[in-house]
């Protein structure tokens, strides 16, 4: 199974037909967009949205739809090659999306988050953040098995602190993995803010941890993805 993220940018760098054609030459089971405007990718039979940016206000410091010249925004999105089995609440249901699916690695709930939509400014940064751990805490009671995926803004990775929101973020993170008995599977690689962090019990399943595109390629963010065995 290969699980993917990528923080698109809204696709301004090369534009949504451009991005589109990137996209599917790639095959994925799982694909997770952030900052994503809605693309036909025509590997995926469902794709599944968290709720929509309001248009045409001004809404956390920006008009999205001026921004964007009409497109509509969602900060996650979600596409698989299986349909979703359940849909859980989230905190925040404007950036983050909790999704379950019935995979062959068992019954697993995949949290899309953004933490840093504005980078390091307050209160922005804080709330996601504490959303985030929030949401992962009563998803884990409900199911051990969560994977949390997005753009974090942050690299683990030590001598990279200067990729990092700042190290209150990157602490708390750590602290919330290890309390939730998970690990960060792309940890490793290098000058990356975007993660799948998965449940400890997949680590000896994990085949591979990889950049599938490099930044300033689609956007800013380098795309990753992971290959995990049954």
């Amino acid at each position: 199974m290969k699980i993917a993220t990528l923080n698109i940018d809204w696709t301004r760098k090369k534009g949504a037909l451009k991005t589109v054609e990137f996209l599917n030459q790639l095959d994925f089971d799982f694909l997770i967009l952030t900052e994503a405007i809605n693309l036909n990718l025509k590997n995926f039979k469902y794709k599944y949205f968290c709720s929509q940016i309001p248009e045409n206000i001004v809404y956390e410091n920006l008009n999205y739809t001026d921004y964007l010249k009409g497109k509509k925004a969602f900060r996650s999105i979600l596409y698989s090659k299986i349909p979703c089995s359940k849909k859980h609440s989230v905190t925040d249901d404007k950036t983050n999306l909790a999704l379950e699916f019935e995979t062959e690695l068992g019954n697993i709930i995949f949290y899309c988050t953004i933490i840093g939509t504005w980078f390091n400014r307050k209160p922005f940064v804080d709330n996601e953040l504490q959303n985030t751990i929030q949401d992962c805490k009563r998803l884990y009671s409900i199911n051990k098995n969560i994977f949390v995926i997005g753009d974090f803004n942050t690299s683990f990775k030590k001598g990279e602190e200067h990729f990092s929101i700042n190290s209150n973020t990157t602490e708390s993170l750590k602290n919330l993995f290890e309390e939730l008995n998970l690990m960060n599977a792309t940890e490793e690689i290098d000058e990356n803010i975007d993660h799948i962090v998965v449940p400890k019990t997949f680590g000896n399943n994990i085949e591979e941890a990889k950049v599938f595109v490099d930044k300033d390629i689609l956007s800013d963010h380098k795309g990753i993805y992971i290959s995990i065995n049954n």
